[in-house]
């Protein structure tokens, strides 16, 4: 995986590479139907990151920045630690997220992670074939307001939705409205946004896998609902409309729709009820075959403490050197002894318990006291260098459990303003450690390598950034 996730905004073009991904995947959730998604992109601002089968969505819910992931199996810890890095400290929320991922992000960082539980969220699943034969005595009541709708209109109507029906939807839809004056708690979303995403919607009804149906009573519409596949078996309901006037024109428009989807779809998601206590009433009441679940997690960031290095910290520097890349631990003393450290530029990190968790080693010293060889294959290369001020990065490591999060950029910021009296620094990186791409991505460029290493020079000073061109 890339070391930086890219996230654009949705467009409609992104359709077919998102749903390889979640219609595939199995996971039921109403947030990964695509109609929906592109319905509300300009209200939630929804980007898309896609890579190894897997789609991370990023939204802003209530100016809350959130994550939410559709993959085969939850994401990995080094995704979660590149997602904490993309937001610089601030805490890391993952939205909609189901039992199993969430027990198994926790496990990352137990201690910084809080699960909620988003009851007014949980989607409603329910059977096709209960939504469509309407049988049993749970779903009694049900099946007498159809049969009363059907008595008392022989003549209605049923139509599937073409664009030619649409107007008369957003007809209905601004009755509706004006029948329910009420605002959505859980979104801080309007009725009226709720118009604007359907004619957004309507707008592109061509270009999307949209299915709808809508109930006539002499030649008036009544009812009518549209909706999209969330997965291979499963049909999202994203819109149901209906004049409440009309006794049992919301059952109607509900069977007859189901009856009219293609056989494919097992599973009906009628998505969630914003914790609003009638809409929840009614959804129960047609006895769901599952709650679908989800949470929220919170991922607070590390918290750590930065100080400058003193020469007494010279054996733990020993220590973590020889520890995390297994060198030989007398070479490893030799180099710290030899080496002019420059110790008030060094910096250690600490843990809230104080254990050491990185450091940041600087030191004066020449380029060849590094790599001899360079004075004899670019001698003048090397006097221009050493004709500026430079300082060099030793070595820089931080501890496993924090790499990715944003620790290694606190440390290099915390003595930025220092290392402008340089005029470039000076970082050997050996071919065998894998800091590379970290130094580059900060704007460091090779200027020489041998059999061991390869040496950058990150410019400062104008002087050093001519020198680079």
């Amino acid at each position: 995986m890339n070391d930086e996730l890219v996230f654009h905004p949705l467009t409609i073009d992104d359709r077919h590479a998102i749903q390889a991904v979640t219609l595939n995947s199995g996971l039921r959730n109403c947030n990964f139907t695509f109609t929906n998604l592109f319905g509300w992109q300009p209200f939630f601002k929804t980007q898309v990151c896609i890579f190894d089968n897997t789609v991370i969505l990023y939204c802003q819910f209530r100016n809350m920045p959130a994550y939410i992931f559709n993959a085969p199996e939850p994401p990995s810890k080094e995704t979660i630690e590149t997602l904490r890095m993309r937001e610089k400290g601030s805490t890391l929320v993952l939205w909609a997220i189901d039992d199993h991922y969430a027990t198994t992000v926790q496990e990352y960082f137990p201690e910084q992670t809080t699960v909620t539980s988003l009851r007014n969220n949980f989607d409603y699943i329910y059977l096709r074939r209960d939504l469509e034969h309407l049988q049993g005595k749970e779903l009694k009541a049900k099946r007498n307001h159809v049969n009363r709708f059907i008595a008392e209109h022989p003549n209605f109507e049923y139509q599937s939705l073409d664009k030619s029906l649409l107007p008369q939807c957003l007809e209905l839809e601004l009755q509706w409205r004006n029948q329910n004056p009420h605002d959505n708690p859980e979104y801080g979303d309007t009725i009226e946004a709720e118009q604007q995403v359907m004619e957004r919607i309507f707008d592109n009804w061509d270009r999307l896998d949209a299915i709808g149906g809508a109930v006539f009573i002499d030649g008036q519409m009544v009812a009518f609902t549209y909706g999209a596949p969330v997965t291979k078996d499963t049909f999202d309901i994203c819109v149901e409309k209906a004049d409440r006037r009309i006794n049992g024109a919301y059952n109607i428009i509900s069977q007859q729709f189901v009856q009219h989807l293609p056989k494919q779809y097992t599973y009906i998601n009628r998505e969630e009820d914003m914790g609003l206590p009638g809409l929840r009433k009614a959804k129960i009441s047609y006895n769901p075959h599952t709650l679908l679940g989800f949470n929220k997690l919170a991922i607070e960031p590390v918290k750590y403490s930065l100080k400058r290095m003193t020469p007494y910290d010279s054996e733990e520097t020993i220590q973590w050197i020889t520890n995390q890349y297994n060198f030989d631990r007398n070479q490893v003393t030799e180099w710290v002894n030899n080496l002019h450290f420059n110790w008030s530029m060094s910096v250690k990190a600490t843990d809230i318990n104080d254990e050491t968790i990185g450091l940041l080693n600087m030191s004066d010293y020449r380029i060849e006291e590094e790599a001899e060889k360079i004075s004899l294959d670019c001698p003048e290369l090397l006097d221009k260098l050493n004709n500026l001020r430079y300082i060099a990065v030793f070595s820089f490591i931080v501890s496993e459990k924090y790499r990715h999060t944003k620790l290694n950029y606190d440390m290099i910021m915390s003595i930025w303003n220092d290392l402008q009296e340089y005029d470039f620094v000076f970082i050997p990186v050996m071919h065998t450690l894998k800091t590379h791409n970290y130094w580059q991505r900060w704007g460091a460029r090779e200027f020489y390598r041998d059999n061991i290493s390869i040496y950058y020079m990150l410019p400062l000073s104008n002087e050093a950034k001519t020198m680079m061109i």
